[in-house]
């Protein structure tokens, strides 16, 4: 007889920081024979109903709609929701945890400053910061909008000015491992991943109990790379129409399977066309050193937490230590 509540499958969910490397993770999971991705990579389903990003189906008190994200999965399949915001929402983890019984997590990190870097691109590519804002006036007024914040008792609503303290990954964690155990939570570094990705793999299917042979001779390759638009405009109405074709078509197998085929031959023609070469990004000597003393406990944190020490050198010299 088949299953029918959500409670009875099985659930390898992806959260971690966003800008490491999740969309490429999805991909590779979600290819694995044992395991079903969700139709849209990131739900976002448990998140908070005012969390400041789309999605079709929100929690409503109930997990009714989620099992519309999975309708074209098998009954023994593993299903896989990637959505890198669920470290953050402390409402996502009591619901994750009350109505998914078999699940198990995995979180990507990365290291905070380049990941602040790569935030910035992202922003300025997408339209939400101007072109002439350096990195380190961007990070003067991440700065400025925490302060406020914190004096106010809430934070701006976009998404970009978030991700100062977002970066204080331990802070987040601890309340996963603390409410699902050690051996329903994997860790890894967004690093690690672009460095080795078959031995990142092989420990994750190890963890999900699944086949890891399948990744042998696997080609892995990187997408949703942030980069330099030569039309941000243009890049903001694309991918608006790829939201609205995925949000339509998500519950329609046949189409959805046409689409996501079409735009994996069409987009990096699109992306060759609308990206410029990228400049590099300068970040003074100050923003460096106090960025680095704004996570340096954390990380120190997140080391004794996960009992590995993340591959950021930059917090683990002497230096940075002064």
């Amino acid at each position: 007889m088949s299953r029918k509540n959500v409670s009875d499958y099985y659930y390898l969910i992806v959260g971690g920081t966003t800008k490491a490397a999740t969309t490429s993770l999805y991909t590779y999971l979600a290819d694995h024979p044992s395991i079903c991705g969700a139709t849209y990579k990131e739900t976002r389903f448990f998140l908070d109903r005012e969390y400041p990003l789309p999605s079709k189906y929100r929690f409503k008190g109930d997990v009714t709609e989620y099992n519309e994200l999975f309708t074209h999965c098998h009954e023994e399949q593993i299903r896989l929701d990637t959505t890198p915001d669920y470290l953050y929402c402390s409402s996502a983890l009591e619901r994750i945890a009350e109505y998914l019984p078999h699940v198990k997590l995995i979180f990507s990190l990365r290291e905070p400053i380049s990941r602040l870097i790569s935030w910035y691109r992202f922003a300025r590519q997408n339209g939400k910061l101007p072109e002439s804002m350096s990195f380190d006036q961007y990070i003067d007024q991440l700065f400025n909008y925490e302060d406020i914040g914190q004096r106010q008792g809430s934070m701006q609503p976009e998404q970009h000015w978030l991700v100062l303290s977002q970066g204080c990954y331990a802070s987040y964690l601890i309340k996963y491992l603390e409410r699902f155990g050690n051996n329903r939570i994997h860790t890894l570094f967004y690093e690690d991943l672009a460095a080795e990705p078959l031995i990142v793999l092989h420990e994750i299917c190890d963890f999900a109990e699944i086949g890891k042979d399948f990744f042998d001779d696997y080609t892995f390759k990187v997408t949703n790379r942030t980069e330099s638009m030569r039309n941000t405009e243009l890049h903001q109405k694309y991918r608006t129409l790829r939201f609205k074709v995925r949000k339509w078509s998500h519950n329609k197998p046949l189409i959805h399977r046409t689409f996501r085929s079409v735009r994996r031959t069409i987009e990096p023609l699109y992306l060759r066309l609308n990206t410029r070469s990228d400049e590099g990004i300068t970040v003074a000597q100050e923003t460096q050193k106090r960025l680095i003393e704004y996570y340096k406990q954390d990380v120190i944190d997140l080391h004794e937490l996960i009992g590995k020490q993340p591959p950021w050198q930059i917090f683990f010299t002497e230096n940075s230590h002064e």
